[in-house]
């Protein structure tokens, strides 16, 4: 029972034990057939019956009826047959959709793991190309920021990385020196 490895002991002893195998995909695909098998005959039971009960009913004219009176007097009737008939459809589509809905449940189950290690490998991946794109910008602006080859200091009356604001005769200590910020 691969499926249910995954699945804490404690729950898995309140189970009944009769219906632990339907745990294993292999039993579910067995019982969900049967369910259908089982419903598929009920409903086209049903629908004999309701074919049958509507041509009985509405055929049973008393003197005095209108045009649609049987009808209506049938349609009380038809409208428990036609619930049966819904309902053992309805039984048989659900039983096919537990069994498909199931299989997707373990697939999903069996496959997050892989999905949850390769989502660890891309987070860590990309969180080196951020540190190295960081890095790579910090790298440029300090580039930027230091005095140009072929420059003096007493030409431009600048240190690398200590220049003036031409404008404000301010000292530029790092980027935020390099915008004139006001109020904060």
């Amino acid at each position: 029972m691969s499926e249910i490895e995954h699945m804490n002991s404690e729950v898995l002893n309140r189970v009944p034990a009769e219906f632990r195998p339907l745990l294993n995909l292999e039993h579910l695909e067995a019982w969900t057939a049967d369910r259908q098998r089982e419903h598929g005959g009920d409903h086209g039971t049903y629908e004999v019956t309701r074919a049958m009960f509507q041509s009985v009913l509405r055929s049973q004219h008393v003197e005095g009826d209108g045009r649609w009176s049987a009808r209506r007097r049938a349609r009380k009737v038809e409208k428990h047959l036609n619930r049966l008939v819904r309902a053992s459809r309805d039984a048989a589509q659900a039983a096919e959709g537990l069994r498909v809905t199931y299989a997707d449940h373990i697939r999903t189950v069996q496959a997050l793991p892989a999905q949850r290690a390769a989502k660890a490998v891309s987070k860590a991946d990309r969180r080196g190309r951020v540190h190295t794109f960081a890095g790579a910008s910090l790298n440029k602006t300090v580039g930027a920021m230091t005095a140009r080859p072929g420059t003096s200091e007493e030409a431009g009356g600048e240190t690398p990385g200590r220049g003036t604001d031409k404008g404000s005769g301010r000292a530029v200590r790092g980027v935020n020196d390099l915008f004139d910020r006001k109020g904060a």
